[in-house]
């Protein structure tokens, strides 16, 4: 259980998901070389032992990066299981690398949204309830 984040890339940055016209197809991250130097500088430590599976473990906890075995990288989804401190270098990484992060459970592009934690503290709720019933 974890809160999905897709990375993708596109010819231009866009506010909302509703922008990005029908007909936009997602351009390449980069090589795999290329994003994992860019996720490792951001989350330092990042074991990338797995080419297509990169591991971050911190205090305030993990995220997931499947990057998958394309080279060049098409996409990356992010399974994140962390505190909202989280947030800001995922919105950082995409903002340096023209990314943009797609949050699965609210549908916005967490560098444009009013609050790029809704999704996460959503999650949270979801995790501390199934919790909490076991």
């Amino acid at each position: 259980m974890s809160w999905d984040v897709s990375i993708l890339k596109f010819s231009q940055p866009y506010a909302a998901v509703e922008d990005i016209p029908d007909d936009e197809a997602p351009l390449p991250l980069g090589s795999q070389q290329h994003v994992h130097s860019a996720v490792t500088k951001h989350f330092p430590g990042t074991n990338w032992s797995d080419a297509a599976w990169g591991i971050f473990d911190s205090p305030f906890g993990s995220i997931e990066f499947n990057l998958g075995k394309d080279d060049p990288a098409t996409s990356m989804m992010l399974h994140v299981r962390a505190s909202n401190e989280i947030v800001a270098p995922i919105i950082n990484l995409c903002l340096e690398e023209g990314w943009n992060a797609l949050d699965c459970s609210t549908g916005d592009l967490l560098e444009a949204a009013d609050d790029p934690t809704a999704g996460l503290e959503g999650w949270h709720a979801y995790r501390d309830r199934v919790i909490g019933e076991s």
